[in-house]
């Protein structure tokens, strides 16, 4: 099935459909509905969620960090999942992001998602480190970076 879809803001009307999206992706640590309250108030321009004409289907959140590109979260509901929206949301905020001069982007992924991990090689993330406990005890991390380019520099 194709399925129209359109990128726009996280508005706190959405909250309820992000919990279910975060809770079906997320199981063993969902951000809360005051994590969710508190990354839309601090990073209002970084909270997308990729719209249907039925239903919100998924969401990014990602922001300037220092210097870098963040990438805090990242979830699509099951039934929407590989049909492009993941990375139409992560593109989308690359683009952002280069074009406002940013020149990395890092984030961190459960060790053992490989279907993350995967994902985000194919969009061009690298493993650059392990970060011990991350998730808790004996629940490892790896920081994925990947570089930002300019248009110049990539034609």
């Amino acid at each position: 099935m194709n399925y129209k879809v359109k990128l726009r803001k996280f508005s706190l009307q959405d909250l309820n459909r992000i919990m279910r999206i975060e809770k079906s992706s997320f199981p063993k640590d969902a951000y809360s509905e005051e994590k969710f309250k508190y990354l839309y108030k601090k990073y209002p321009d970084g909270f997308i969620v990729a719209q249907t004409l039925k239903d919100v289907a998924g969401y990014i959140i990602a922001y300037k960090f220092r210097n870098t590109a963040e990438f805090d979260s990242l979830a699509i509901d099951k039934k929407y999942r590989k049909l492009g929206m993941g990375k139409k949301l992560a593109f989308f905020m690359l683009r952002k992001f280069t074009k406002v001069g940013l020149k990395k982007a890092f984030l961190e992924v459960r060790a053992t998602n490989k279907n993350a991990i995967s994902f985000y090689e194919k969009m061009g993330f690298k493993i650059k480190k392990t970060i011990k406990d991350f998730y808790g005890k004996g629940e490892d991390a790896y920081l994925m970076e990947r570089q930002l380019i300019t248009r110049k520099a990539q034609e």
